[in-house]
């Protein structure tokens, strides 16, 4: 069995909302049987988004692979977010992908 694991870090100012990080952290389950990680790389994800009314409104993502990045974006679409968070603050994440 392959066991992936997600770190999420906070690559910009706005992102240091350690309440934020934990909640989506709990939330993002993604199921990466079909992807192929690479073993020498961390494979990546970087999302900027914005908080709505308990929806993520992603602005920019980018990563090392198209599967995960499409993956990222449709799960983080789908959360409702419990906290009422600035809608104002962009927020910033990398979610590195690594086999262990």
């Amino acid at each position: 069995m392959l066991f992936v694991g997600v770190l999420v870090t906070t690559v910009s100012f706005g992102a240091e909302n350690p309440q934020l990080k934990d909640e989506i952290t709990d939330k993002l389950i993604l199921d990466l049987s079909k992807v192929e990680l690479d073993e020498n790389l961390q494979d990546f994800v970087i999302v900027s988004f914005h908080i709505y009314n308990g929806e993520i409104e992603i602005t920019e993502i980018t990563g090392t692979q198209k599967q995960l990045v499409q993956k990222v974006k449709n799960k983080l679409s789908q959360l409702m977010i419990e906290q009422n968070y600035d809608e104002e603050t962009l927020y910033r994440y990398k979610f590195t992908f690594e086999i262990q």
